[in-house]
């Protein structure tokens, strides 16, 4: 498996915002690879499907990461609440490097800060990334893809909600989330609205007729357009800013349970509402720690006990001062562990019960499927960095794995490939259509 050829295979992150995998693993002298197997967004399981059903290839990759990067250790973080699949996993480490690392049922244990100092006990520095301090964080489904050896042109996910049939699927990039709540039974979306990811972080799908399933989809989540979920996610920046400044009342639940800070992070989101009611952001650099929030969504949607938006205020407070050139590393200090963490960690049982989705919380096992898509349009930007420079035109005849799309030469990016055989049928400035055969 040669290193070199990694970086053509279109790898990317496929747990948040699509990192180009090449960028990591030229990483060296790496003491702790670690897997992002906690899967802590309530109702999704597509790696805990795929370490089940795929665990060779997952291995694979995980071994040519290790060897890569020359980590010392690699450590698969997952729930020890799946006891059945962690002794699968024990029973078939192929490599004495690899040890699987037993996480507790809280949110948001797959957090890389929440990883990394469970593996190795270390914190990221203010400003830092866990290369700061040895580490590598990588997700599930990109360690499968480096196994596999081959282009990037699939996509698993977990379709679940308001669905006749919770399911798991692998299906080719660039079809529509209609197309792929289709799989698991649903052909009518009225009165629903879909989520794109998890409850905690993920976002509302616009036109599920005409939006993608994109590298970077872990789950599509169909909910009825009342529930509190939906509800909180419709709410736009003016209506949060007049809630925040007429209701709070700076009880700090929020900065108490608070996950960033209580590994000892300088985020206080009860500031940032604050910021609505006395000392506008704009104006004063109150709340500007809010640049350390991960977003996770735990203050707004479990923490707050007037179900306020703290969240949506951080992240108003984040964007203002980031654009003025704030940067996390001026902090001065180090994280220092909360001595209450433990005790005010968020069970996903709790997180269940309060935002209702105790009625969603089913099983969705991997389905293999046998249906030919038509068509697949493919963004030239599915990750971080720069748009690909497309190589086909409209007409050309391409295969399914073939590269239709290079990174600038210098550039941060990831290569596109053609995810179904068929003709091309348009080309723009945003995305390449493919017409099936």
């Amino acid at each position: 498996m040669a290193e070199q050829n990694f970086a053509h295979l279109g790898l990317v992150g496929c747990g948040g915002a699509g990192f180009p995998t090449q960028v990591k693993l030229a990483a060296r002298n790496v003491d702790a690879l670690i897997v992002n197997a906690a899967e802590c967004e309530p109702l999704l399981h597509k790696d805990k499907e795929i370490l089940r059903h795929h665990t060779s290839d997952f291995f694979k990759g995980l071994i040519a990461a290790i060897n890569i990067t020359g980590a010392k250790t690699g450590y698969i973080g997952i729930k020890k609440k799946y006891n059945e699949l962690i002794c699968y996993l024990e029973e078939t480490i192929p490599d004495e490097r690899i040890q699987v690392l037993r996480l507790g049922d809280f949110y948001p244990a797959g957090d890389e800060y929440e990883l990394v100092y469970e593996a190795t006990g270390r914190l990221i520095p203010f400003g830092g990334i866990p290369l700061n301090i040895g580490c590598v964080v990588m997700n599930v489904e990109t360690l499968l893809n480096i196994g596999r050896n081959r282009p990037v042109i699939s996509k698993f996910l977990t379709i679940t909600g308001k669905v006749p049939h919770p399911c798991t699927v692998e299906v080719p990039i660039g079809i529509t989330v209609l197309e792929a709540l289709a799989l698991a039974g649903l052909n009518s979306i009225d009165g629903l609205r879909i989520i794109d990811g998890g409850p905690m972080m993920g976002k509302l799908v616009t036109d599920p007729a005409v939006d993608i399933v994109s590298k970077t989809c872990g789950g599509l989540i169909a909910m009825p357009e009342d529930h509190v979920l939906i509800r909180k996610m419709t709410a736009g920046d003016r209506k949060n800013s007049r809630i925040a400044r007429s209701a709070c009342d700076q009880c700090t639940d929020c900065s108490e349970l608070c996950p960033r800070a209580l590994l000892g992070y300088p985020i206080r989101p009860h500031k940032a509402m604050r910021t609505a009611q006395l000392a506008p952001y704009a104006e004063s650099d109150y709340a500007i720690d809010s640049v350390f929030c991960s977003e996770c969504g735990l203050c707004s949607l479990f923490s707050c006990p007037e179900d306020l938006p703290p969240r949506e205020m951080c992240m108003i407070s984040k964007k203002f001062h980031l654009g003025k050139g704030v940067k996390l590393a001026a902090f001065k200090g180090e994280p220092q562990i909360h001595p209450m963490r433990q005790a005010r960690r968020v069970t996903i049982e709790r997180l269940l019960k309060k935002l209702a989705l105790l009625d969603y919380n089913h099983k969705a096992p991997l389905t293999n499927i046998s249906r030919r898509f038509k068509k697949v349009t493919l963004p030239l930007k599915m990750h971080i960095g720069v748009p690909v420079t497309p190589l086909v035109k409209t007409g050309d005849t391409v295969s399914a794995g073939q590269q239709i799309g290079t990174v600038p030469e210098g550039k941060l990016g990831a290569q596109l490939h053609a995810s179904i055989s068929g003709k091309i049928v348009s080309v723009s400035d945003r995305a390449i259509v493919i017409a099936g055969d």
